[in-house]
């Protein structure tokens, strides 16, 4: 019964983020969040920034590479936020979010952490 209350008092004092699991956005919460925002992440090692134009174009700037141009759309049927690069065509990835940390959720359940800045600054 010790073990019990030992356990139980250590989860209840834990913070919630530890203990809650990233919520999947819907389409509308998706194209509110990216709209004319910049994000910036880490993406297999590399550090990046990335702008969402509401004319559906997007801008890719990796740390110390090639900026690259892309589309991106939201699918309502899917709830899933999709971008096209020239070298690979259309890719859809889930979003989700925990507290004030967003998560792209790559087809294999993999999730990549990034954050929203406001507004459309890649100089950052």
């Amino acid at each position: 019964m010790r073990a019990y209350l030992s356990v139980l008092a250590i989860a209840t004092t834990l913070p919630s983020t530890i203990l809650a699991e990233p919520i999947a956005l819907k389409a509308p919460e998706i194209e509110t969040l990216l709209t004319g925002q910049t994000i910036s992440g880490d993406w297999s090692g590399t550090s990046y920034r990335q702008l969402f134009n509401a004319n559906g174009q997007t801008i890719y700037a990796p740390e110390n590479g090639q900026v690259e141009y892309g589309r991106w759309r939201v699918n309502h049927q899917t709830d899933q936020y999709e971008s096209y690069w020239e070298r690979s065509g259309w890719s859809p990835y889930g979003v989700a979010q925990d507290g004030d940390t967003f998560f792209w959720v790559q087809s294999n359940g993999t999730l990549q952490v990034f954050g929203v800045e406001e507004g459309d600054d890649l100089t950052k």
